[in-house]
C-alpha cells in the first residue's frame, strides 16, 4: 500500500499520507492528537486510521496517558513492513547501512577509501553489502522501498552523477552515474544529495525536530560539507555547492586557497591545511614529541596529528587552536547570515579532537554576542558517523510520503 502513496495523489491520499507521516513522526500517537494536527474530522480521521490498520501500515501500541477520561488508544507504523538503505560516500569512507522504516539500523558496513577505492570498487562493495544484508536478515528485495545516497559534491542531483570532487584518494570519480548503476542492479528508486543535507535531515528527524526549527550542520575534514534545513525542510539552491562554506573569507590577506583567493576558510581548517601548517613548523625546528614518532616531517599524517595533541604536544596544540579560531571565524559569519537555532559539528576534526570543537564553538558564540537575546546552540549530533546515511534513508521516506 506504501507505493500507493506515490502513485495516487487523491484528496484522500494525501490525508492518508499525513497521518502515516505524523505517526511517523511521532513514534506513539492518539487519533485525537492526529485530528488536532490535520484538522480532520473525527469520523474521517477514524475511518483513515482503519485503512491503515487493515493494511499493515499501523498498529496499536497500548495506551496513553489519561487526562481525567479513558485512557486513549496510540498507533504507531509497522517499522520492519518494508526497509530501506541509505549509504554514505565520503572522501574518508562509504558507509552502508539497512534500516526499518524507524530508521532504526538493522545492519551497517563500512568500506575505508583509499587509492584502490574507485568508483567500479566502491559501487562493488555497496552492491554485494545490500545483498549480504538481505540475506543474513532473511528479506526480499520487494520489501526495500529504495536507496538513499549521500555523497561528496559536486553532484548533479537531477541525473544521479557525482561529478568531479576534489581530494579523493582514488581516481576516476569523473561524472559516476550512481544512481543509474544501483537502479539498474536493484531496480529500485535511487535517490541522490550531498552528504551534508541528508546529514541535516537526519539528525532533524532523530528527534531534533521537537527542539529546533532551523539547523545547520557543518562537516569538516579534508573539505567543507555544509547544510541547511529551515521549517522542517532543506535548503536547497539551484546547483550544488555544499562546498562554499570552504570559501568564505576569514582573512582577506591571509593564506592562498585551492581555489585561487586568499583567507578562505578551507585554507586554515581542513585536514589538509593543518597537516600542511604542522610540516611547515617541523621543518622549522620547532619543538615536539612527533619528531619521536615519524622519521620524516613529510610522513605527518591526521592521526599523527591527533595523536600528538592527546598527549598535549605544544606544536600540533597550537596549530589545532589556530585552525578552530578561523573556523570559529566562519561559523560566526553564517550565524549573521542565515540566524539558525542549532549548528550541529561533524566529521574527523570534529570527532577525533575536543580541543578543535571547543576552541571552534567558544570562538563562535563570543562573536555573536552583539545579540544578547539570540543563544544559538551548538552539537555534536546523536548519529555520529551514521549521519549522512541515516539522512540518505530519509530521503527514501519523504520521497513517498512528501
Amino acid at each position: 500500500m506504501i507505493h500507493r502513496f506515490l502513485k495516487n495523489s487523491s484528496h484522500k491520499n494525501e490525508n492518508l499520507k499525513r497521518i502515516y507521516h505524523l505517526i511517523q513522526k511521532y513514534g506513539s500517537v492518539s487519533k485525537s492528537t492526529l485530528i488536532e494536527r490535520t484538522g480532520l474530522k473525527q469520523s474521517t480521521c477514524a475511518r483513515l486510521i482503519e485503512e491503515l490498520l487493515e493494511a499493515g501500515l499501523i498498529i496499536e501500541s497500548g495506551f496513553g496517558e489519561s487526562s481525567g477520561g479513558r485512557k486513549p488508544l496510540m498507533y504507531q507504523i509497522q517499522p520492519d513492513l518494508y526497509y530501506v538503505i541509505g549509504v554514505d560516500i565520503s572522501r574518508t569512507h562509504t558507509k552502508v547501512l539497512l534500516m526499518d522504516l524507524n530508521l532504526t539500523v538493522k545492519e551497517d558496513a563500512k568500506l575505508s577509501m583509499d587509492q584502490q577505492s574507485t568508483p567500479g570498487v566502491t559501487m562493488r562493495f555497496i552492491e554485494n553489502q545490500i545483498e549480504n544484508m538481505l540475506e543474513r536478515k532473511q528479506i526480499d528485495f520487494s520489501r526495500i522501498l529504495g536507496i538513499g545516497i549521500g555523497a561528496v559534491g559536486p553532484l548533479d542531483r537531477e541525473h544521479g552523477m557525482i561529478i568531479n570532487p576534489l581530494h579523493f584518494p582514488a581516481f576516476g570519480w569523473e561524472n559516476v552515474p550512481v544512481c543509474r548503476m544501483l537502479a539498474e542492479k536493484f531496480h529500485t528508486t535511487v535517490l541522490l544529495d550531498n552528504g551534508a543535507n541528508t546529514a541535516v535531515l537526519g539528525e532533524y528527524r532523530n528527534g531534533l525536530w521537537r527542539e529546533v526549527d532551523s539547523l545547520v550542520y557543518n562537516l569538516t575534514g579534508i573539505g567543507f560539507r555544509c547544510g541547511v534545513l529551515t521549517r522542517g525542510q532543506v535548503v536547497r539552491g539551484p546547483v550544488d555547492m555544499e562546498g562554499a562554506f570552504g570559501h568564505v573569507v576569514v582573512d582577506v590577506h591571509g593564506h592562498k586557497c585551492t581555489c585561487g583567493a586568499y583567507g578562505c576558510l578551507e585554507a586554515y581548517a581542513t585536514i589538509l591545511a593543518i597537516r600542511e601548517e604542522v610540516i611547515r613548523r617541523l621543518k622549522r625546528g620547532k619543538p615536539s614529541l612527533l619528531y619521536d614518532r615519524v622519521l620524516d616531517a613529510e610522513q605527518v599524517d591526521f592521526q599523527d596529528i591527533c595523536w600528538a595533541v592527546k598527549e598535549n604536544d605544544p606544536l600540533c596544540c597550537d596549530v589545532i587552536a589556530d585552525a578552530a579560531f578561523h573556523y570559529g571565524i566562519g561559523l560566526s559569519n553564517m550565524i549573521y547570515l542565515i540566524h539558525p537555532e542549532m549548528i550541529i559539528l561533524g566529521g574527523a576534526l570534529v570527532t577525533e579532537m575536543d580541543l578543535f570543537y571547543r576552541v571552534a564553538t567558544e570562538t563562535a558564540i563570543k562573536r555573536v554576542k552583539l545579540y544578547p537575546g539570540y543563544d544559538v546552540k551548538f552539537g555534536r549530533g546523536s548519529l555520529g558517523e551514521n549521519a549522512v546515511a541515516v539522512g540518505a534513508g530519509c530521503m527514501v521516506l519523504d520521497y513517498y510520503l512528501q
